[in-house]
């Protein structure tokens, strides 16, 4: 059912994980502020359920207008379920890293393409910039642009230094700013953020098993992406691997956070979320395929009554 389903593009899958986004994040708002409703929490609430709806879309516009899949909602379906079994209302700071990390994604991709390459490696360095600072180790994601640069067929030299140049910019600018606003240089010693190996929040009956589950299925998914990658045409193979890549990155990116409130792993679910995606679209067992998606968004609602 599922997999039929969600096999095909159709306006109608958007509709229905767009409600479905609505009744689980409404859900946790009621849970999170004690079902204490007021204006603030409401606003709260609707600020992240449009914040969800927009990267679902976001990362639809990425998938199909680079040909990362097939012509199919599964990698969205998998995104959301994946994003919804995060408590993102403890952290709105990570919700709007995510977003500037899709729209740096977009111009990323889309290099694939000989058109406008100084605009689009310029922009990717902005929303790079701006995700790492509100979460700093988005930061890593500059080797997944540098990567794409390097798998352009044609890359003057000049290519690799306007990620260099597009930051120098930003941080006088960003200088200029704190300087006016708090008359102080600290914001620098505040924005790096110190690496953290406590790994205790994840020792929870609700975050062990996605986590466990969510890696299992990606080491299996990305096995299976590598061992095809004889069959991928040569014109798609960069953007093929670079996801890959973006997956090896945003698990560190997860891995690397200072405070571990599990939301980090927002990153890590947008590569995911494509290369699973693939797998699911491949010939496989069908019965299989449809325990996997039934599991995939069973999580989302498990997860609410789990602490």
């Amino acid at each position: 059912m599922l997999t039929s389903f969600f096999g095909k593009s159709s306006p109608v899958n958007f509709l229905l994980l767009s409600i479905f986004i609505v009744v689980v994040r409404t859900v946790q708002a009621i849970l999170f502020f004690k079902g204490s409703f007021g204006w603030t929490p409401a606003f709260v609430l609707l600020g992240h359920i449009l914040a969800s709806v927009f990267a679902m879309l976001l990362l639809d516009f990425i998938i199909r207008k680079n040909a990362l899949t097939q012509s199919h909602t599964l990698g969205i379906f998998v995104f959301c379920c994946w994003m919804l079994c995060l408590p993102v209302l403890e952290s709105w700071q990570m919700a709007v890293a995510q977003l500037f990390i899709l729209l740096a994604l977009r111009r990323i991709f889309s290099l694939s393409s000989d058109k406008k390459d100084e605009k689009k490696i310029l922009d990717a360095t902005l929303w790079i910039l701006l995700a790492s600072y509100f979460y700093f180790w988005s930061i890593l994601f500059f080797g997944a642009l540098y990567l794409a640069i390097s798998n352009k067929n044609q890359k003057p030299f000049r290519y690799f230094f306007i990620p260099i140049v597009g930051a120098l910019g930003m941080l006088l600018l960003a200088t200029a700013f704190f300087f006016i606003k708090e008359n102080s240089m600290q914001w620098m010693s505040r924005w790096p953020e110190h690496i953290s190996l406590n790994y205790t929040p994840y020792a929870s009956s609700k975050m062990i098993g996605f986590i466990a589950f969510l890696l299992a299925l990606f080491s299996w998914a990305v096995t299976f992406r590598l061992s095809n990658l004889g069959e991928v045409a040569r014109k798609v193979k960069g953007n093929y691997l670079l996801v890959v890549y973006l997956g090896i990155m945003g698990l560190f990116a997860t891995l690397f956070s200072e405070v571990k409130s599990t939301v980090e792993w927002l990153f890590f679910i947008i590569p995911a979320a494509v290369i699973i995606a693939g797998y699911l679209e491949k010939k496989g067992e069908r019965w299989f395929k449809e325990l996997l998606l039934w599991l995939i968004m069973a999580m989302p609602i498990i997860s609410l009554f789990l602490r």
